[in-house]
């Protein structure tokens, strides 16, 4: 959906986001209670602090960083917060802010980063150090992703970018089986990679059960086998 088709359905999908002809109670509950959340957080603070720290210092090495969004933060926080999974899988970071949006909701939980760039910025292993008791970084998306499959109790994954050429074909592959067991899934950057559209796109074609919500520049599916397949454009 480009910027002017956004605009169009702009009203439908904010009155669909105030709760408005969603039959589902978990959808209900899912947009309202997490999507459209306006209560602050314990860790919202810590990741606007975060996130301008990291602003000021890549800007000595970038002029115009690209770095997600505090709200866009906040969201993944409380999707995983949520769902509270003791295994993360995230698929690129760029600065790191989302990382410690996913870790901020338990220090118990394990979080498998794919990352082969991690040194392009050199901020990111000062955002990351202190996660690191829990956190392992690889520079090989099979690696990680095995990794987690051994000690994932119900699958999540959040998928920022694709780091690598190549990426899409084996990502795809890997997420598609989990789609029948549960797995949620939050992707970024809809709007600005066209391969993360493709993605979305296509683990969407090939859900036969739950739900997905997306605002097309962000999207979260929640793949649960006891709900019925159902689609929602919102605004979040």
């Amino acid at each position: 959906m480009g910027r002017v088709k956004r605009y169009r359905t702009a009203l439908s999908r904010h009155h669909r986001s105030a709760g408005h002809g969603i039959h589902s109670p978990f959808a209900y509950r899912f947009v309202l209670d997490v999507l459209r959340e306006r209560n602050p957080y314990y860790c919202y603070g810590l990741l606007h602090e975060l996130r301008h720290a990291v602003i000021a210092k890549t800007k000595r090495h970038f002029r115009h960083p690209r770095i997600i969004s505090f709200k866009n933060a906040k969201l993944i926080f409380r999707v995983t917060n949520f769902f509270n999974p003791p295994c993360v899988l995230q698929i690129g970071t760029s600065y790191g802010v989302s990382a410690v949006a996913v870790k901020s909701v338990s220090k118990e939980s394990w979080l498998h980063l794919y990352e082969p760039h991690i040194d392009r910025y050199p901020v990111v292993a000062d955002v990351l150090s202190p996660l690191m008791n829990r956190l392992v970084v690889y520079d090989s998306f099979h690696d990680a992703f095995e990794a987690c499959r051994r000690s994932w109790q119900q699958p999540f994954v959040l998928i920022n970018d694709l780091p690598r050429t190549g990426d899409y074909e084996e990502i795809l592959n890997s997420i598609v089986p989990m789609l029948q067991s549960g797995v949620v899934v939050i992707m970024r950057n809809l709007s600005r990679n066209p391969e993360m559209k493709r993605l979305w796109l296509a683990l969407r074609e090939n859900m036969t059960s739950g739900h997905s919500y997306t605002n097309e520049k962000l999207a979260v599916i929640v793949a649960n086998p006891k709900l019925p397949r159902q689609h929602f454009f919102l605004w979040f």
